[in-house]
């Protein structure tokens, strides 16, 4: 018994470490719930700095590591083809290990959200949500064929966990902020995440893989790299609303307008002059910086206080 259970924790370690990474996601989950907080903290003066913003935090991890879990049921005949030295493929993980983890991890959500229910109902909104991606929302013939398909029916999950995250710590505050405020930053969290998925699987048409479908097959390379381009100047827009909505953010519109345009120049010279097989690590370093510096920006506010 202690040998199968020692098997157990090992192929869930290996899956941690090469796949799920859920060290990553919770200091993202953790960054975010943060930078809302601290947002909410500098806009309203009779709050003073508590950490409750951990209590969403965690349930937007709980959520991010669901739906990635729910993805490798997805992709079983993908990677059994493209990737076999993948966990699940070359036999390290077995698919009931994901199912009891999956299992854990609601159970973790739901129970966190019941004891602090600030925001049971966008909790429960989202949850929904990550379950019906997890079944291509009863599509999969139409959209596990079409990538883009895909983006346009996925992507809107990062409104559902950044409202909840959101909903959360203004009900705890019992704080009421214009539909353009919320919009504002739930896309201000968002956007980012939108060109870094399209960069990420955009490959040279050399680098690209015969059968897998990514967004340079379907668009195009320069296609797909405009594709990212029309997501980055649209996270510019956002920023200049969320700006003008937020008055603690005012100074940070050519800090922000700085990463989003390098980042754009990358994509220009990528198009014209390929340099790199894609631009994924560049599109990291871009998502990290568009939020740690405002992030930076409030701290320092709220130190000097």
């Amino acid at each position: 018994m202690i040998k199968i259970h020692m098997s157990f924790f090992k192929r869930i370690l290996c899956y941690c470490k090469e796949q799920l990474e859920p060290g990553s996601r919770l200091l993202l989950s953790i960054l975010i719930g943060l930078f809302v907080f601290l947002l909410i903290y500098l806009e309203h003066d009779f709050i003073s700095f508590e950490w409750h913003f951990l209590v969403p935090s965690l349930g937007t991890f709980s959520l991010l590591i669901y739906y990635r879990i729910s993805d490798e049921f997805k992709d079983i005949k993908t990677d059994q083809r493209f990737f076999p030295d993948r966990p699940i493929p070359s036999g390290r993980l077995f698919l009931n290990d994901l199912r009891m983890m999956l299992l854990t991890t609601a159970v973790f959500g739901f129970a966190l959200n019941v004891i602090y229910s600030s925001a049971l109902k966008e909790f429960l909104a989202a949850f929904i949500f990550t379950i019906l991606m997890g079944k291509w929302f009863f599509m999969e013939k139409i959209i596990s064929k079409n990538r883009l398909l895909a983006f346009a029916t996925h992507g809107p999950v990062g409104i559902f966990l950044y409202w909840y995250l959101e909903a959360y710590l203004l009900n705890m505050y019992a704080l009421s902020w214009s539909l353009e405020q919320k919009l504002s930053l739930v896309a201000f969290i968002i956007l980012p995440g939108f060109s870094w998925e399209v960069l990420r699987k955009s490959y040279l048409p050399q680098d690209e893989i015969e059968g897998y479908q990514i967004y340079s097959t379907m668009l195009g390379f320069r296609g797909a790299l405009s594709f990212a381009s029309f997501w980055v100047i649209l996270t510019i827009i956002n920023n200049y609303i969320l700006i003008k909505s937020f008055s603690s953010l005012r100074g940070m519109e050519i800090p922000l307008l700085i990463v989003n345009v390098l980042l754009l120049v990358a994509i220009f010279i990528q198009g014209m002059k390929p340099w790199i097989k894609n631009l994924k690590p560049i599109s990291e370093f871009y998502m990290g910086f568009h939020l740690l510096l405002p992030l930076g920006f409030l701290i320092f506010k709220v130190w000097n206080k």
